[in-house]
């Protein structure tokens, strides 16, 4: 029996997707009615009448970026949770690196900051020197601007690897390409000159936003773009630079690289190195359809400061590695207290959404903060709320000291 129609599978799948959404209404009745909702979704794949539909979007700000977000409908999602559980996570995980490190259960930004610092050890231990230079890159629109062809080819690959029955891997791949046709973009309105540049420019989430409906017909679809909030963009965006990852790390022989997402680092005692590393990573990027970031694109002395997923560091003479958070995650946050006050004050949002999102920062910020921005954050915090998050009795001792006033303390 197939696992997209395995009853007992479908079910903990929409067990899955109903996590973190249960206080939606389509959730809720998919919930109340779950048996009958996994039985009419394992007719629909029994049947082959099943269609992804596209998912609804909305918009959210992270560090002064709209971000799009598309949340696909329960069934959907439960698809998906068998697509990544059963098939892709467990078969294609032995091909990515360990330093590559989003998206991925038991990994995180956390792991990525920490592999960085021991690879600037690892290279201080053989090098006996901080004289060296680091590459820091990232891609530029790196969700909107994947490519559905060259992506679904790759994943068809190594899928083809690991599963011999024939019909099993055209099944994967058939909802594999019903899902990324969700993503696709309408672009009807345009010239196929115009759609030929698209796929090797930089396309904008937002270009179908204020066209008028009458516009999008349907005629022309551009195949490229994968929706945040999606779990196969999430495994595709883990994937698709694999070659890039590999090339770095096998053929070049850099054991100091590290991947997050769309940002990535090589270290090396030779610039030139580096130099000709980019210059095979832009054709690498221009072959996986990926547009590489040149303005963050840089090369950096490790005995300088530079900046890796928002923490500044340096690697000095005696080995040892200064780390500094961003200043402006700082000045972001203490905005977003006032205006988190300004939405409390209209009812818009409550105390304990805001005392989570503070208490999720501080959590993953602190240990690159000193005592005294941690005191000034907690002071800009009592005085907006009039109290101290509330934190469980065991647990994160040495924040809770450092937030306390030094009267307290």
């Amino acid at each position: 029996m197939s696992k997209y129609t395995d009853a007992n599978i479908l079910y903990h799948a929409g067990s899955k997707a109903m996590k973190g959404s249960k206080f939606k209404y389509n959730t809720q009745l998919f919930e109340i009615n779950q048996l009958m909702e996994t039985a009419k979704l394992q007719k629909d794949l029994q049947n082959g009448t099943y269609t992804p539909k596209v998912g609804t979007r909305f918009t959210i700000r992270e560090r002064g970026h709209e971000r799009y977000i598309t949340s696909a409908a329960t069934r959907d999602k439960a698809v998906n949770h068998v697509t990544c559980d059963e098939y892709l996570t467990p078969l294609l995980q032995k091909y990515l690196q360990y330093d590559n490190t989003a998206s991925q259960v038991g990994k995180g930004v956390d792991l990525e900051r920490r592999r960085f610092e021991i690879h600037l050890r690892q290279y201080y231990e053989r090098e006996g020197t901080n004289e060296g230079f680091g590459l820091f890159a990232d891609f530029s629109g790196y969700y909107p601007n994947i490519h559905h062809d060259i992506c679904l080819d790759q994943f068809d690959r190594y899928l083809a690897r690991e599963i011999t029955d024939p019909a099993e891997l055209a099944e994967v791949n058939g909802h594999l390409r019903g899902t990324f046709q969700t993503f696709e973009l309408d672009v009807s309105r345009f010239s196929d000159k115009e759609i030929a540049r698209m796929y090797q420019t930089k396309v904008s989430p937002t270009l179908n936003c204020g066209v008028p409906a009458t516009a999008l017909t349907g005629e022309k679809m551009l195949r490229k773009g994968a929706d945040i909030g999606n779990q196969v963009s999430q495994n595709a965006g883990i994937f698709l630079p694999l070659p890039i990852d590999n090339y770095i790390k096998i053929v070049c022989g850099i054991p100091e690289h590290g991947r997050y997402s769309d940002d990535f680092y090589a270290l090396s005692k030779d610039k030139q190195t580096l130099v000709d590393l980019l210059d095979t990573v832009r054709a690498l990027c221009k072959a996986q359809g990926l547009i590489l970031n040149e303005h963050k694109t840089r090369i950096c002395r490790l005995s300088d400061e530079y900046r890796h997923l928002q923490v500044c560091y340096s690697l000095k003479e005696d080995g040892t590695i200064t780390r500094r958070i961003n200043p402006k995650s700082i000045t972001r946050e203490r905005r977003k207290l006032k205006a988190y006050k300004r939405l409390l004050d209209v009812g818009r949002i409550t105390y304990q959404e805001i005392e989570n999102a503070y208490k999720s920062w501080i959590c993953a910020h602190y240990r690159y903060m000193s005592r005294q921005q941690i005191q000034h954050m907690s002071s800009l915090y009592r005085e907006l709320f009039g109290k101290d998050p509330t934190w469980k009795k065991k647990g994160y001792g040495r924040l809770r000291w450092l937030m306390a006033p030094k009267s307290a303390a």
